[in-house]
C-alpha cells in the first residue's frame, strides 16, 4: 500500500512538472495591433506557434501609431522585466541594440532565409553593426490610395495621374456630396500625405537627400516649397471633422462611401477585406500618382529580449521559426493587406493589389526607388523623423506659409544635428 501510495506521488509530481514545464514554454509578446484586421493576422502566428507547443501570452497595447507600446516597454525594461519579445519599428531595435538588451538573431536568420531573402535596404536597420537584431513578418507600402469604387463612378473620375489631376478629381467628388479625402490631424497620418509628395514632386534622389541624408540644402531648397504648397491644397480636400480621427475611421469613411479617397499605407486594406469588400470591385487601391514610380516601405518586425531561461530562448527561437515561415507570412499577409517580406514567396492567393504591390516593389529595387518611409521611422534617425512629422502636422492645422514651413523644419533640425 505504502509502496503504490509512494508510486502515486510520483506521478502526481511528474504530471504537476510536467505542467510546469509547458506552461513555462511560453512567451510574453508586446505589440500595437488592435483593430479588427490586426488581430485577425495576429491570430495566425499565435495558432501555428501554438501548434508547435509554444504559448504565446499577448500584451496588445493600442494607440499612437505603436507609442503606446514603446513607452510600456521602456518601463518594463527599465524595472528589470522585459517581455519574451516586442514589435519594432524603424529604429527601435538598432536603438535597444546598442544598449545590449537585444538577442543577435543572426545565425537563425541565417539558418531561415531571412538573411537573404528580404529586400536590401531593411538590412540598413535590422543588422545594424552586421547582427541581425529583429525579424520581419511583413512589408507594407506607405504611399497608396485607397478609393471607393462606387464614390469614383459616381463623381465621373478615374484614377488621377498627377497630384493635381487628384486634387481636381477632390473636387468632383465634393460636388457629388462626397468628402474628397478622409484625413486626420494626427501628425504621423498627415506625414503619410507629406512623405509622399516629397518623393512624387521630385524624385527618389531627392527624397533621399531630405529624408535620409537630411540634406539642409535639400531642406531649404525651392522643391520643399513646392511640396508643402502641394500639401496645403490637399488640406482643401479634407472634411472639417477630422480632428483626432483614428486612420481606421478614415478607412471606414472610404469603405461606406461618406469619403472618396484615403492616402495610407495598405494595412488600410485589411479594414476592407476585414469588411468582404473586394478590390476592382468595391474599392480601388492605387499608388500616390508620380511620374517616378517608387516604393515607400515600412516592415513590422519582432525583437527578442537577452535571457538565460532556456524554455523562454526556446520559445523565442520558435517565434522567429514561425515568423520566417513563408506559409506563415503568406496567412498573416492576406489578412493584414500587406505582402511577406520574403522575396520570391508565392503571390498566387494575394489580391490585385498586392500583386501591384510586389511587381512595384521588384521595379523600384532594380530603380533603387525602393526607401523608407520617413513618417514611419524608416529613414531619417528618429530626432529628425520627428521634426519632419511635427512641423508637417503644425502647418496641416495652421495658415502657416510654405516658406516659414520650410524655415521651420530646416531651422529645427539644425537645432537638433
Amino acid at each position: 500500500m505504502r509502496s503504490r501510495t509512494l508510486l502515486l506521488a510520483a506521478a502526481i509530481c511528474g504530471m504537476m512538472s510536467a505542467t510546469a514545464q509547458a506552461e513555462e514554454k511560453s512567451i510574453e509578446v508586446i505589440h500595437h495591433w488592435v483593430s479588427d484586421s490586426e488581430v485577425a493576422a495576429v491570430n495566425t502566428i499565435k495558432q501555428e506557434l501554438e501548434k508547435r507547443g509554444v504559448i504565446w501570452k499577448d500584451a496588445a497595447i493600442g494607440g499612437a501609431n505603436g507609442v503606446n507600446a514603446e513607452q510600456s516597454l521602456r518601463a518594463r525594461i527599465v524595472a528589470g522585466n522585459p517581455p519574451g519579445a516586442m514589435q519594432m519599428l524603424g529604429y527601435d531595435a538598432s536603438t535597444w541594440a546598442k544598449e545590449g538588451v537585444l538577442r543577435d538573431l543572426t545565425d537563425l536568420e541565417t539558418a531561415n532565409g531571412g538573411a537573404d531573402l528580404i529586400p536590401p535596404d531593411y538590412k540598413r536597420l535590422a543588422a545594424p553593426e552586421g547582427k541581425w537584431v529583429e525579424v520581419p513578418i511583413n512589408l507594407h507600402r506607405s504611399n497608396w490610395i485607397w478609393a471607393n469604387k462606387k464614390a469614383f463612378d459616381a463623381a465621373g473620375i478615374g484614377i488621377p495621374k498627377t497630384w493635381d489631376e487628384l486634387i481636381a478629381s477632390g473636387e468632383k467628388l465634393r460636388k457629388a456630396g462626397i468628402i474628397p479625402l478622409a484625413a486626420s490631424d494626427e501628425a504621423w497620418q498627415v506625414a503619410k500625405i507629406f512623405d509622399s509628395l516629397i518623393i512624387d514632386l521630385n524624385g527618389p534622389e531627392f527624397y533621399t537627400r531630405v529624408a535620409l541624408k537630411v540634406d539642409d540644402k535639400a531642406i531649404r531648397s525651392p522643391e520643399m516649397v513646392k511640396v508643402f504648397e502641394k500639401l496645403r491644397q490637399v488640406r482643401g480636400l479634407v472634411d472639417d471633422n477630422f480632428v483626432g480621427r483614428d486612420w481606421a475611421v478614415a478607412s471606414e469613411m472610404v469603405a461606406s462611401g461618406k469619403a472618396g479617397m484615403q492616402i495610407m499605407g495598405d494595412w488600410a486594406k485589411g479594414e476592407f477585406l476585414a469588411k468582404n469588400l473586394k478590390p476592382g470591385v468595391d474599392f480601388l487601391c492605387f499608388p500616390t500618382p508620380t511620374s517616378t514610380p517608387n516604393f515607400l516601405w515600412a516592415m513590422d518586425s519582432f525583437s527578442m529580449f537577452e535571457t538565460t531561461d532556456p524554455n523562454l530562448r526556446a520559445a523565442q527561437d520558435e517565434l522567429v521559426k514561425v515568423i520566417l515561415d513563408p506559409e506563415v507570412q503568406i496567412k498573416f499577409n492576406l489578412i493584414k493587406g500587406s505582402i511577406p517580406p520574403r522575396l520570391g514567396v508565392d503571390m498566387s492567393k494575394f489580391d490585385d493589389c498586392a500583386k501591384q504591390a510586389a511587381a512595384d516593389l521588384k521595379t523600384a529595387i532594380d530603380n533603387k526607388s525602393f526607401l523608407g518611409t520617413l513618417s514611419g521611422g524608416y529613414a531619417a534617425e528618429p530626432q529628425f523623423a520627428a521634426i519632419f512629422k511635427e512641423v508637417a502636422g503644425k502647418f496641416f492645422v495652421s495658415d502657416m506659409s510654405a516658406q516659414d514651413a520650410v524655415t521651420l523644419l530646416a531651422d529645427e533640425i539644425d537645432n537638433a544635428r
